[in-house]
């Protein structure tokens, strides 16, 4: 599977999104249509896109963990930075899709501004539910400790007063040279019991600095990704995760 993320640099990380022109629902109605409260299973979340599609899993996980490392590397997709935004491009409760047209904004006390959500887990409490059902509870705090920013933690995901998710709008960009190896991913099992297994992801890359051939090819070569899954009382969680790109 290969992917282009939008182009954008690393210090977006920090800046705030403001500017934005609030969409005409009120608060409490973007919730009311969004909010999967009752209706959504943490195994089932989030839901498995489209882009995934071609995405390799390891044979030598079960079907149950397969599908846990399907929707693990959905969620890591804006979790990691990729494009934090991705959160509300999943469809809504009853199908259809999140109006990203209009955003209303928060500055909270760390003095960045945030978007609101708009999408599947706008509400915090179902966002956190959705990472319960997939990282162990050490990890999650890890994933939404946030960035160091003059020596505090900034975190890209956070919750206002009222239950909402908000998030900085940020993107890391693509990794060029992963796109253009244009090789799918594999896997080397490291250790596999009933209680934990360990595996290797395993990204190809194109070397960018040796001009193509007349094919338009250049040499591959890898960097290797460790993953972790353990079983705890409410099922086999994710408890270390790393996107190839």
């Amino acid at each position: 599977m290969k992917k282009i993320l939008p182009a954008l640099t690393l210090a977006l990380l920090l800046t705030a999104c403001a500017g934005q022109e609030a969409p005409a629902t009120s608060p409490a109605d973007v919730l009311a249509v969004t909010s999967p409260t009752k209706e959504m299973e943490p195994s089932t979340e989030p839901p498995i896109p489209d882009w995934m599609a071609e995405q390799p899993v390891p044979d030598f996980l079960t079907p149950e963990q397969q599908d846990l490392f399907l929707r693990a590397f959905s969620a890591a997709n804006f979790l990691m930075g990729c494009n934090t935004s991705a959160v509300d491009d999943y469809p809504l409760a009853d199908g259809s899709q999140p109006d990203k047209s209009n955003y209303e904004t928060v500055t909270l006390d760390s003095s960045q501004t945030y978007l609101l959500s708009v999408g599947r887990f706008a509400r915090w409490d179902d966002f956190e539910a959705m990472l319960d059902g997939l990282f162990t509870p050490a990890y999650k705090e890890t994933l939404l400790a946030g960035e160091i920013s003059d020596g505090a933690s900034v975190p890209l995901f956070t919750s206002t007063e009222d239950g909402r998710l908000c998030y900085l709008d940020v993107s890391r960009g693509s990794d060029m040279e992963y796109d253009m190896a244009d090789a799918p991913d594999v896997y080397e099992l490291v250790s596999q019991s009933d209680s934990a297994v360990e595996f290797t992801l395993i990204g190809h890359y194109a070397d960018l600095t040796v001009e193509a051939d007349e094919n338009g090819t250049r040499p591959i070569y890898t960097e290797a990704y460790p993953i972790r899954m353990e079983r705890t009382g409410d099922g086999w969680r994710v408890a270390e995760f790393h996107l190839p790109y």
